[in-house]
Parts: C-alpha cells; structure tokens; sequence
C-alpha cells in the first residue's frame, strides 16, 4: 500500500463516494457543489490535499484531505517559534472496505510523509468514530465540551459592537490574544473565512438568510460566529473574553442574533477557562460532544505534548 495525492478526477469520484456520508441536508449535485467551491477557497488553494491510500494495483482503499494551518511552540528559551501544522478532515472508506485496518494504515504514512515537511509541529483531526481508531496512530484525544445557549430576543448591550459581515476577518484577527500555553494553533483570516464560506454555501442552497454580521467586540474582547447548517445553529469560531462580564455580554448578542435569523441555538466549544467564564450564564448547558473530537498528534521527535500542556481547539480550527 502507498500513499499519493489525488488529481481532479479522483477528487470528484471521492465527492460522490462521501455524499452519503457528509452530505445531508444538500442533493448529490449541491453537495459536490459545495466541495468544489470550497476546494476554490483561498486557504484551500493554498495547501490543500486530498491523500489517497491504494493497493499496489492501484484500487482506493481509503482517502482524506489536509490543510495547513499555522502552530507555535516554546522553545527552551521561552521564544514562540512559528511552524505548520496540518488540519486532517474527511477520513473515508468505503463501507465494502472496512475493518481491515486502512484507515488506519492511512493514518501512519500520512503522519510520515507530513513529518518531513520544514518547520512542522503537528497534526490535528476531529473524529466522528470516537478516540480509539486514531489513538492507535498516535493522536492524543483533548476534552470536547459544548455549551449551548437557546436564541434570545433580549437586545445586547450597548457597550456591545457589532462586526459586519463587510469588515473582513484580517483586522478582528489582529484584536484576538493567543494563548499562553507551550503550543498552540493560530489561524488566519482566510482559515476562518473558510467557515463563513460554508455557511454561506448553505444559506444559497437552503433559502435561509444569514447573520449581518460576523461577531461582536466589547472592549478589547472578541467574539466571531458563523450559520452552520446542521446544528440549525449560530456557531461560535473564537470567543476571547478575559472575564465573566465580558463573555456575558458578547454571548447575549449572539444569542440576539441567533433570533434575529430564526437559528435555534448558540453553540460554544468549551476551552480551558471558558467553564468559569460561563457557569452563571443564564439559561446555559454544558453538554459532552459526541463527534468533532479533537485529537492531536505531535510530527516532531523533539516535541510531545502532557495532559496539561495540550492546545485550546477552539470551533474556527475544525474542519
């Protein structure tokens, strides 16, 4: 078995393969639609790519997709150092295929052949299976917590501003404090605009009008938002609230503008220190997460990651 980059044609076989999987809500021919267009995106074609696992006749046994994204790490001395990391998503095999251990196989070379890349760190998935099949290649599950806020017709406070969708994601990029810890996960403005894409693929095939606006600011705190079709939800992207008040107020606005577009719910990915920041939110539940796990894996023989020195995944770095 040997892995090898996928061409255009394969890239849309793969496409109607993983309708079945990922495609609710969309027909066939929005569906691949939609993986087309997202293909086109900015980030996308900046590194992008689709793997391929095959036999030695050249069969498919199992394919996935990764997207660079940028990762810092301490150094002995302190000094963040700046790197690449590598978003793995669409982990597929064929149902006809399963449990021969081609995922995982996948898995293995694909970890190698990202390890020889200049300046990389790590790599980081999200599985839909449970932590077990990629523990096996190594990957580190991390805590996945939801909190869920209903849709509020209740105005936000007028200390709270609003960010159009007309702003850009570049300059409320340049507001957002990184986190303190050993490692960590950086977007940029095209990684989160990635998102916003989605959502607005789903707004045009569904009929559904989207948020005006792409997050808030109070004070020098930020939150960023996107429509995400199947949770029939406004998802929360980043939320950098340095005290209780603070993400009080910032959540209260998305949840005036869940209501605003007929969304049911806000959805918050839980990081270190969120639980203290949103315990005495009114009306608010905290709620184990069932898919979308986080998982990393360290690409580097000189870095491993503790329990307690894992990174934050906030929901803007899922794919």
């Amino acid at each position: 078995m040997h892995l090898v980059p996928a061409t255009d044609s394969q890239k849309a076989e793969r496409d109607a393969l993983t309708y079945s999987e990922w495609g609710k809500l969309l027909t066939p021919e929005a569906y691949a639609s939609r993986e087309r267009r997202l293909r086109e995106h900015p980030w996308s074609r900046a590194d992008m790519r689709t793997w391929l696992l095959c036999a030695e006749d050249g069969e498919v046994l199992a394919s996935c997709e990764t997207f660079r994204t940028r990762s810092f790490l301490r150094g002995p001395d302190g000094a963040l150092l700046p790197g690449d990391s590598f978003s793995i998503a669409s982990v597929f095999t064929e149902p006809r295929l399963r449990g021969q251990g081609h995922a995982t196989r996948l898995m293995d070379l694909l970890a190698a052949e990202l390890s020889q890349r200049p300046h990389v760190h790590a790599a980081l998935l999200f599985s839909d299976v449970g932590p077990r099949l990629y523990a096996r290649s190594g990957y580190q599950p991390l805590p996945a917590w939801d909190w869920h806020l209903p849709a509020s017709p209740a105005p936000s406070s007028a200390s709270v501003h609003l960010l159009p969708q007309s702003s850009g994601l570049a300059p409320v990029l340049a507001r957002l404090r990184p986190p303190e810890g050993p490692f960590y996960f950086w977007p940029s403005a095209e990684q989160l605009d990635w998102h916003l894409e989605r959502g607005r693929i789903y707004a045009e095939h569904l009929g559904r009008p989207l948020p005006p606006s792409l997050g808030a600011t109070w004070g020098n705190d930020t939150l960023l938002w996107s429509f995400v079709a199947r949770n029939h939800a406004l998802v929360v992207l980043w939320l950098d609230a340095r005290s209780p008040e603070a993400a009080h107020a910032l959540l209260s606005a998305a949840q005036h503008e869940a209501h605003r577009v007929g969304l049911s719910r806000v959805v918050l990915w839980e990081e270190p220190g969120h639980e203290a920041l949103l315990a005495a939110l009114p009306d608010a539940q905290r709620v184990a997460r069932e898919d979308a796990l986080p998982m990393v894996r360290p690409l580097r023989t000189d870095f491993s990651l503790s329990p307690a020195a894992l990174p934050p995944v906030p929901r803007g770095l899922w794919v």
